[in-house]
């Protein structure tokens, strides 16, 4: 005979109403789910008011903070990218999917059989070495191997570096000139060093007056090899403006300034700000304003994403930016 089944054997989750609090998460990671590129803190302000758009704008980042850190305890992985300088209020937030597969996972045995391992190789490679272990004990670091000692061995190279940087440096503060090696040629040239400029989070370069070229140059950090400090005091007398510092290729002498206007797709809006990020510009709702002279630092961008620009047969970047794609089709079907 057979038994039969009853609904206590299927017992029912209770259904309650959301509250506010789960509405808004929700709607969070929908969004989040639906935008894989991710969503800057600006941007959940503009298709969340319900949520995030309080006068208080402090108000609004804490909110979302304390949302996403709510998310993250429930197993969500989400991050934060960066570019650079960039306001922290345009880093797009994304749901990173990871495969389980992809992910190595380690007993505690075997983590400190590793350790042990790593204690007893001979003649190591201090680099690799740094390397390995910061992967293998980035999450276990109470296991990490107490008897290794990381030391990197200074290269001659290394050496030279920091000495070059230690002169540039002084000879910014005195007001000295230098005599340096630069450039494939291998010429000497003597600078009169202004500033140091970072750009990103690892390029550096210095900002000096060139006195063969007399004009202010960019020099790669890396690629300067000091000769000698002349102990001469500058004979330019330049002030810095923003446009030296600034390199953005929108601001390369290519062509007579020009001032350019033109309307993107409301979903590239957060994009081509990034694009954009330490050039000065102007947004009127979906249209952008830009005084530039190189006009062609924007065409790589519209290649990338071809539906953010809206074309207009009146807008005189359309016609600029058609005629780069009509060259680079040409250039294609010459070489097919």
């Amino acid at each position: 005979m057979t038994e039969m089944i009853s609904e206590d054997d299927f017992p029912m989750i209770e259904v309650k109403k959301m509250n506010e609090t789960e509405v808004r998460l929700f709607a969070l990671l929908f969004n989040l789910l639906k935008e894989p590129k991710g969503i800057s803190f600006q941007r959940f302000r503009k298709i969340m008011p319900r949520y995030y758009h309080n006068e208080d704008i402090d108000s609004d980042r804490k909110k979302l903070y304390r949302d996403l850190g709510q998310l993250k305890s429930m197993g969500f992985n989400i991050k934060v990218a960066n570019f650079g300088f960039q306001s922290e209020d345009h880093f797009p937030y994304y749901l990173e999917k990871e495969s389980l597969e992809s992910v190595l996972k380690f007993s505690k045995e075997e983590l400190e059989f590793l350790s042990y391992k790593l204690c007893e190789v001979e003649n190591q490679d201090n680099e690799v070495l740094l390397s390995l272990s910061q992967k293998l004990f980035s999450k276990n670091l109470d296991l990490y191997p107490k008897g290794i000692k990381i030391n990197k061995r200074k290269k001659e190279s290394d050496t030279n570096e920091d000495s070059d940087l230690l002169k540039i440096i002084q000879s910014i503060k005195d007001k000295r000139a230098l005599v340096i090696r630069y450039g494939k040629d291998g010429k000497e040239r003597i600078i009169e060093p202004y500033r140091l400029i970072r750009k990103n989070s690892e390029d550096f370069y210095l900002l000096a007056y060139d006195r063969t070229r007399k004009n202010l140059r960019r020099f790669i950090l890396p690629r300067i090899e000091v000769k000698k400090d002349l102990r001469e005091d500058f004979i330019s007398n330049k002030k810095i403006s923003d446009r030296d510092t600034n390199f953005h290729p929108l601001g390369f002498d290519v062509h007579d300034e020009e001032r350019l206007q033109f309307s993107v797709a409301n979903h590239y809006i957060d994009s081509l700000e990034t694009f954009l990020n330490g050039y000065q510009y102007s947004l009127e709702e979906n249209t952008f304003t830009i005084l530039t002279t190189n006009r062609s630092a924007l065409f790589p961008f519209f290649t990338k994403y071809p539906d953010a620009l809206q074309i207009s047969s009146e807008n005189p970047f359309s016609a600029y930016f058609q005629n780069h794609i009509k060259q680079i089709l040409e250039t294609y079907k010459s070489v097919a």
